[in-house]
């Protein structure tokens, strides 16, 4: 009996409602939150805001490895960067043909 007059008072229904509104905002909160970081692990522009010499370096580093010419590497086989110019370049040619 005296609980339920203590939960009448209006402080503490103001109390009761602004707990109410916190746990509202905060589960907001953590659905945005997990929507932007559980759900897209591979968004590569927050990697890049949080780590931009490492992704720089890593972006210089594949450069590297993509474009080195086979010469260089002395096995004789074509570089990546090489093998996809060729490829780009027939199907640019090849498109461009069939369409004239």
């Amino acid at each position: 009996m005296a609980e339920e007059s203590f939960l009448k008072d209006p402080e503490v229904e103001s109390c009761l409602l602004a707990v109410a509104e916190a746990r509202q905002r905060l589960s907001g909160l953590t659905a945005r939150a997990k929507a932007e970081t559980i759900l897209n692990p591979l968004d590569w522009r927050r990697w890049f805001r949080h780590y931009p010499v490492e992704c720089t370096l890593g972006a210089a580093a594949v450069g590297f490895l993509a474009g080195t010419s086979p010469s260089t590497r002395g096995d004789g086989r074509e570089g990546l960067l090489e093998e996809l110019t060729r490829t780009g370049i027939e199907t640019v040619l090849r498109t461009f043909l069939s369409s004239a």
